[in-house]
């Protein structure tokens, strides 16, 4: 049976579709395909590029390898054991610590067919200063060997030296898989300094560890002491500082004058000079700080001969505060009052009476109208009223 036109047409169009289909499925195949050969290209291209990275950090990492291996001990534990204890106690020696005791703590195990490298423990341990502290370290880090230090420990050896330290030093050192048995110490030294020993010194051995820095004692700023001829002369000099628990020393630098004595403790200069003329003395003053600090100052003793001794003082004479307060006519005759103004004491005197005040003493002789007559030594002398018997006894010595 014949189809129709419209059967023709909608089997045409059933057909189209199917066949889209398909097409469309086949492409989407090819596309995955592909997609997936795509990636599969881009992840061998990655994994030969990690390869190649790979390689490259070997390369690279032998090529590190190489050049510190002659820093390594050697691959022989025995040697190595040997030569490292050989070396550790050279640079005890150098740093001048006393009694190193240098010993062997242990090895790793070694894996030949996986391990680059063994490493070894060794600790050193004695007595020094600071110092010695210092030149250990700074010895350890210029020896170019594959080291390290695991710990350092340094603390007060005793409370009656407290400049002397125990030191303890432990370290690391490593042997590579790829040194020989036999290879020698390294001998170029690391270059990992900045500065000299000398300047490490200044900066870290020139100080107590366990306490603020310590700084020169202060000093009085006085430059002259004068002194005589024939007197003993007693000076202190005046210094503090100001470190805790410090005490001070006193000495003198150089030559000094013949007799003079420094107490050590007390800073007292004792002398007895026998010339005039001026004389330098170099004074040190030094703390008990860790380290030590001083300070120095030139003091100038400066002798004088002794001045002439000076002129007696005057004596206070009572005599010259008693003056003649009346002359009068009594029932027993003349008499004079005098009037002693120091002890507020009044004396009447007639002819024949003895006076006897201060430095004046004679015989009154005659009591007139205006004037006292008084005889001492068999000289004669006046006493006018209101005049002081000083001044008058004075005047009739002269005359």
């Amino acid at each position: 049976m014949a189809m129709s036109k419209r059967e023709k047409l909608l089997a045409a169009g059933v057909g189209a579709v199917v066949l889209l289909f398909v097409g469309q499925s086949i492409v989407s195949s090819f596309q995955d395909a592909l997609t997936k050969k795509k990636e599969k290209l881009e992840g061998l291209v990655k994994k030969k590029q990690d390869q190649d990275l790979l390689v490259t950090s070997g390369i690279i990492a032998n090529q590190k390898i190489n050049i510190v291996a002659p820093r390594s001990l050697p691959r022989n534990v025995e040697k190595a054991r040997a030569d490292y204890m050989e070396w550790l106690i050279a640079l005890g020696d150098e740093a001048r610590l006393d009694e190193p005791t240098p010993r062997f703590l242990d090895a790793s195990p070694f894996k030949p067919e996986k391990d680059a490298f063994q490493s070894f423990k060794f600790q050193i341990k004695g007595a020094g200063t600071i110092e010695t502290a210092t030149q250990l370290l700074y010895g350890f880090y210029a020896k170019d060997y594959l080291h390290r230090i695991t710990r350092f420990d340094v603390s007060p050896l005793n409370s009656r030296e407290p400049d002397r330290l125990s030191i303890t030093l432990d370290c690391e050192v490593l042997a590579l898989a790829i040194a020989k048995d036999k290879q020698e110490p390294p001998d170029a030294n690391s270059n990992r300094f900045a500065k000299s020993l000398d300047e490490y010194k200044k900066t870290i051995s020139e100080r107590n560890l366990f306490s603020p820095m310590n700084y020169p004692p202060n000093v009085s700023a006085k430059k002259s002491v004068e002194a005589k001829v024939g007197l003993k002369l007693d000076y202190t000099i005046e210094a503090t500082d100001a470190g805790p628990n410090q005490y001070l020393l006193f000495d003198t630098v150089g030559e000094v004058p013949e007799g003079l004595k420094m107490d050590r403790d007390l800073g007292k200069l004792s002398w007895s000079p026998t010339k005039p003329g001026d004389y330098n003395v170099v004074v040190k003053v030094t703390d008990t700080g860790i380290p030590a600090k001083s300070a120095l100052q030139t003091l100038t003793l400066s002798v004088r001969e002794m001045p002439p001794p000076a002129p007696p003082a005057n004596k206070f004479d009572v005599a010259s505060q008693a003056t003649v307060t009346a002359l009068i006519v009594g029932r027993s005759g003349p008499e004079a009052w005098v009037l002693s103004k120091t002890d507020d004491k009044k004396y009447y005197l007639r002819k024949g009476d003895q006076l006897k005040l201060g430095g004046v003493q004679g015989q009154v002789m005659d009591v007139g109208a205006n004037f006292v007559e008084l005889e001492t030594e068999g000289r004669r002398w006046l006493v006018g009223l209101d005049e002081s018997l000083a001044d008058a006894y004075k005047r009739g010595q002269e005359d």
